[in-house]
C-alpha cells in the first residue's frame, strides 16, 4: 500500500476521533450550561430489623435548573422524584444581590436547619424524626393521610446573606407565605402560614438561631420553634436542634444532637448521633429515643456508601434495632 494511502487513512481515524470528542463536548455543554443543568442522585437502601429485611430504591431523583438574563439573575429548579413519582420542586427566583432572593413556587420550606438540606447531604441515611415529624415529613399532622410531604410547601420567600464578611456573612434570613398543605397539595382554606429563619454566624465556624411557623391546618392552630446550633471545621462537624410544637390541643417537643468526625476529609467519616422526640405531651410514656452510629465512605463526589446502626427505644410501641446500608450515586 501506498504511503499516500496509509497518510489518507491515517487521517481519516484521527478526524473521526475528533469528530466524537467533539459530539462529547457538545453534549456536555448542552447539558451543564448557565442557562440549564441537568443533574440528578438515586438511593438504594438496605434495612435489616425485627421486622424488615429489604432492598429499597429510596430516591432517583432527576434536576433541571439554569440561571436567565443577562446578569443570571433569574434562576429555575425543577425536581421530579421517579421512585416515588412525584414533583418535588419546581420554582423561579429572582437574585438582584446576595442580600435579597425572592422564589415563588414549591419548596423546602425555611424551618429549622436541617429541613432545607439536600437529602444527599444529609449525614445520616435517616433524618431527624423530631425535624421530619415537625416540618412537614414523615409523622406531622399535614402528612398523615396523603403520606409524607418531605418539608416542602408551596408559596412565596424571600431571603439573603447580610453584612458580608471574608468567606461568609454575619447573618442569614428567610422568611414566607405557604400554603401550609404540603407539597402537590392545594390549600385547604383562604389562610396562608408564615414560616421565618433568622441565623447569626459571628465566626466562619459557628452558626446559631432560630426559626418559626405560624399557621393553621383544618381550622387548628400550627405553631413551632426551633433553636439551632452549627459547628463545622477541617476536622469536626456537629448540628443540634431543638423543636416545639402545638398542634391544636396536641403539643410536641423533640431535640437530636450530631457529631461527625471527618477523618479523612471528603473519603471517611464516622458519626454519632442521639434523637428524643415526644409525639404527644398529653400521653404518659410517649417519648422514642433513638441512637445512631455510622460511617461514611465517599468514593467521588456526592458518590458515597453508608452504614448506620440505630438503636430505638419506643416506650409505647417497643424497643427495635436496625441495620441499613445504603448507596448514593450522583452526577
Amino acid at each position: 500500500m501506498k504511503k499516500s494511502t496509509w497518510l489518507l487513512l491515517a487521517l481519516a481515524g484521527w478526524s473521526g476521533v475528533f469528530a466524537q470528542e467533539n459530539k462529547a463536548q457538545k453534549m456536555k455543554t448542552a447539558f451543564q450550561s448557565e442557562a440549564f443543568q441537568l443533574t440528578g442522585y438515586g438511593q438504594v437502601i438496605y434495612k435489616v430489623d425485627e421486622q424488615t429485611n429489604s432492598i429499597d430504591i429510596a430516591r432517583a431523583f432527576l434536576t433541571a435548573k439554569g440561571k436567565l438574563g443577562a446578569e443570571n439573575r433569574f434562576g429555575y429548579l425543577l425536581s421530579y422524584d421517579f421512585a416515588g413519582s412525584k414533583l418535588h420542586e419546581l420554582y423561579g427566583e429572582w437574585t438582584p444581590s446576595k442580600g435579597l432572593n425572592a422564589r415563588f413556587g414549591q419548596f423546602k420550606i425555611p424551618f429549622t436547619l436541617e429541613n432545607p438540606i439536600s437529602s444527599s447531604r444529609i449525614e445520616t441515611i435517616n433524618g431527624a424524626r423530631s425535624v421530619s415529624a415537625m416540618s412537614g415529613g414523615t409523622g406531622d399532622v399535614s402528612a398523615d393521610e396523603k403520606g409524607s410531604k418531605s418539608g416542602r410547601d408551596a408559596g412565596f420567600q424571600l431571603s439573603g446573606f447580610l453584612f458580608p464578611r471574608p468567606n461568609f456573612s454575619l447573618l442569614e434570613y428567610a422568611a414566607g407565605l405557604f400554603n401550609g398543605a404540603g407539597m402537590n397539595t392545594q390549600d385547604v382554606d383562604n389562610r396562608k402560614d408564615f414560616i421565618a429563619s433568622l441565623y447569626l454566624q459571628p465566626v466562619k465556624s459557628l452558626r446559631l438561631g432560630t426559626s418559626v411557623y405560624a399557621g393553621r391546618l383544618n381550622n387548628d392552630i400550627r405553631n413551632r420553634m426551633a433553636f439551632s446550633a452549627e459547628y463545622q471545621d477541617k476536622k469536626w462537624y456537629s448540628r443540634a436542634e431543638y423543636i416545639a410544637a402545638k398542634d391544636g390541643n396536641r403539643q410536641r417537643n423533640g431535640h437530636y444532637g450530631l457529631l461527625v468526625w471527618k477523618i479523612i476529609p471528603d473519603k471517611w467519616e464516622a458519626l454519632g448521633k442521639y434523637e428524643y422526640y415526644t409525639p404527644d405531651k398529653s400521653i404518659t410514656n410517649n417519648n422514642i429515643n433513638d441512637y445512631t452510629l455510622g460511617v461514611n465512605y465517599y468514593f467521588a463526589y456526592l458518590c458515597r456508601l453508608q452504614l448506620n446502626y440505630i438503636y430505638s427505644e419506643d416506650r409505647l410501641h417497643g424497643d427495635n434495632k436496625a441495620v441499613m446500608a445504603q448507596m448514593q450515586l450522583f452526577f
